[in-house]
């Protein structure tokens, strides 16, 4: 996938008009759906080997683990292991991989892997440095945004072939173009300077939007104990119904919704199995990561599922609540009284998972505000007197 505006800019240099992409090897599954147990590489395009993380043992962690494939002897889609899947023999190979040696990525340099084979980590760096990928895909999306006076979102696929000569041989197919779903622009809002660390509710700096809510009355929240406890997928299955009968019932109430893992993963294991349709009155999803709360949180930039939140200006934000900078206020999330049964009678068996919190319970006559700042790259939800 690749967009012609970076709407979550992880670095201050990189320009959002030049936009990014959602790269992955294999079929485009893993680029446009929200997979639990992968990731993508994210690319801005004004900078393409610029990581959100520079970190070796992260860059390896948030590699492409799984390939999405056609195996052609079972005529039958399968997923397999990277390195089930990865050899010597596969001309673009160099392109893709890099070994991992201990801390840094050497770029290979001969057809014989021998033991290296399960050091390769799909780090797509010798692609972005070698061939003129980055540079066809920003001309690209500003002839298209051009030319549909919009921001545009486009699914194509490359293909990497070396040529007689040894060079490269790169072909780029556009399969899909269409408008790019976009948050409303706001403008900046500056986070104020005299917040005390009791009216914060939480911080985060990852991966930050731009925009602010206001008259934030009440927060859906899912308990991570309470919901990696549910037995059963059925269970699991149940509470995100749950979740989508409060939407319906709170549709005239400011709201958002805060829970463990990824949201929407088919994979329960991994997140709240909710779907667009049980959410789409909250103002704000925002995903919990951390020990006890589920895998670190995934940048789904470009996926379905992203573009739906986007679509319905629905702000996506993450807690890393390992990270020393964000900031979680156990106290209103746990302190609080639990009015869920006031909004649905029948659920009294969630009550442990599923909590609906009232911001005045806990301040009395106030409200929440979230304010989003992608300049300096930092989110604060915190309390205001009425």
């Amino acid at each position: 996938m690749a967009f012609s505006r970076n709407l979550y800019r992880w670095a201050p240099q990189i320009r959002a008009e030049d936009g990014f992409v959602r790269l992955v090897w294999g079929l485009g599954t893993r680029a446009v759906d929200r997979v639990g147990n992968d990731y993508p590489r994210l690319i801005a395009l004004s900078h393409p080997l610029l990581r959100p993380s520079t970190d070796a043992r992260e860059v390896v962690r948030y590699s492409q683990q799984f390939v999405d494939l056609i195996d052609l002897d079972e005529n039958a889609f399968r997923t397999l292991p990277v390195h089930e899947v990865l050899d010597a023999d596969y001309p673009p190979l160099r392109y893709l991989a890099q070994v991992d040696e201990d801390g840094y990525f050497v770029s290979l340099r001969s057809a014989i892997l021998g033991q290296e084979q399960n050091k390769l980590v799909l780090t797509f760096d010798e692609m972005l440095s070698r061939t003129p990928f980055a540079e066809w895909m920003r001309s690209t999306l500003k002839v298209l945004e051009t030319t549909y006076h919009a921001p545009v979102d486009v699914e194509f696929t490359a293909q990497i072939n070396s040529d007689r000569s040894g060079g490269v041989n790169l072909s780029l197919t556009i399969l899909q173009c269409r408008p790019q779903s976009q948050l409303q622009q706001t403008e900046s809002e500056s986070l104020p300077s005299t917040l005390s660390k009791e009216d914060i509710i939480f911080s985060t700096e990852f991966m930050v939007p731009q925009g602010h809510l206001d008259q934030i009355h009440y927060v859906v929240y899912v308990d991570s104990r309470g919901y990696f406890s549910l037995p059963t997928q059925a269970d699991r299955t149940s509470l995100a119904r749950t979740i989508g009968k409060l939407n319906a019932a709170m549709a005239n109430e400011q709201f958002i919704c805060i829970g463990p893992g990824r949201w929407g993963s088919a994979n329960s294991d991994l997140g709240v199995p909710i779907a667009y349709g049980d959410i789409y009155h909250t103002r704000a999803l925002v995903e919990l990561a951390g020990e006890g709360y589920g895998l670190p949180p995934e940048p789904s930039l470009g996926t379905h599922f992203f573009q739906d939140l986007l679509e319905s200006q629905i702000y996506p934000l993450a807690i890393q609540l390992d990270d020393s900078r964000s900031q979680f206020n156990n106290e209103f999330f746990t302190e609080s009284p639990n009015r869920l049964l006031e909004w649905l009678p029948d659920a009294g068996s969630l009550t442990g998972t599923l909590k609906v919190i009232r911001v005045e319970d806990y301040a009395p006559r106030s409200h929440l505000k979230v304010v989003m700042n992608d300049e300096i790259g930092k989110a604060v939800a915190f309390l205001v007197r009425d």
